[in-house]
């Protein structure tokens, strides 16, 4: 009887867990920009501060209320990434603030597009070194926040999802996956900008940036939007698969506005995140995460050099 009472204690605080990590995720994301602005009359000016009130209100109870205390630093990240004006689609926050200012714009209208735009990706990547330090600083290890290449050849669990019904190597099909993303996106870069053979003779110096622009921009989501949630939420606070869950939707919203957008955007994303941080927590490293952001994102920063 005590066993059957204990096991029924554990998982009501569970599922308030669930519960919580949801409601921080939803009230973290762009989902309410996105039924503001489709479906009402817009953002009003308050929100972005009720957004960060709220969340810094949630950070509060997880110190008070004892049942909450395993999202505290979950919510803390997502506090982090509000006030810095990197999640939630807000044109609100350190960055957008600094990336508006007068001094910051006529700065990089007269710099060379490489020191531009290396400069705001190191801007960019100061909530990444916000969040690693209070991590370190409150005992979590490298190991534990995915900052190892973990081990690559691990098995991919089978997944309906994936259309596999037993264990694979990483090296298999994160190869596979790594040669269609990066295809796909040459070839959708390619269809929707026809760029000349004059232009990628102009931006092949400009190659080495780009890439340098793809490691930094890959570290940086895959760190601050998914290694370091996942950290936080496994497995003491809500277990795997529903902080995979909660990872992926969150990275899938993000992407509403993105390329492509809309509802097709969205799942895209989510499906990309959920295979991404798939890869986190069975290599138990950071490799195959980052090296299938990285290889698109060489893409992209290419085109956008063609262009510069």
């Amino acid at each position: 009887m005590m066993d059957r009472q204990m096991e029924n204690t554990v998982g009501t605080e569970n599922r308030h867990l669930v519960i919580g990590a949801w409601a921080v995720m939803l009230l973290g994301s762009n989902l309410a920009v996105i039924i503001l602005s489709e479906l009402l009359v817009g953002v009003p000016y308050w929100w972005p501060w009720f957004h960060a009130i709220a969340l810094t209100a949630l950070l509060g109870l997880t110190s008070v209320i004892q049942a909450l205390k395993p999202l505290r630093m979950y919510v803390l990240i997502m506090l982090v990434l509000s006030l810095s004006g990197y999640a939630g689609d807000l044109e609100w926050g350190m960055i957008p603030y600094i990336r508006s200012s007068s001094f910051w714009l006529d700065w990089t209208s007269q710099a060379p597009w490489a020191v531009s735009q290396i400069a705001t990706h190191l801007l960019r990547l100061t909530p990444a070194m916000v969040i690693m330090t209070l991590l370190l600083l409150t005992g979590s290890r490298r190991q534990d926040l995915f900052l190892v290449k973990g081990r690559i050849d691990a098995p991919v669990e089978p997944s309906k999802l994936l259309g596999m019904k037993r264990p694979e190597p990483w090296t298999r099909i994160g190869s596979i996956f790594a040669t269609v993303f990066t295809t796909a996106m040459a070839a959708f870069l390619v269809l929707a900008w026809r760029p000349t053979m004059d232009a990628f003779t102009r931006a092949l110096p400009l190659i080495p940036v780009a890439i340098l622009i793809a490691a930094i921009n890959a570290f940086n989501e895959e760190f601050t939007l998914r290694a370091a949630p996942l950290s936080t939420l496994t497995p003491g606070a809500v277990g795997r698969q529903q902080a995979l869950a909660v990872t992926s939707v969150f990275f899938g919203l993000g992407h509403f506005y993105g390329v492509p957008n809309g509802v097709p955007g969205v799942l895209l994303s989510g499906f990309l995140g959920w295979f991404l941080g798939k890869s986190l927590l069975e290599t138990k490293g950071f490799f195959w995460a980052w090296f299938l952001h990285f290889l698109p994102d060489v893409m992209i920063f290419t085109f956008y050099a063609l262009f510069a």
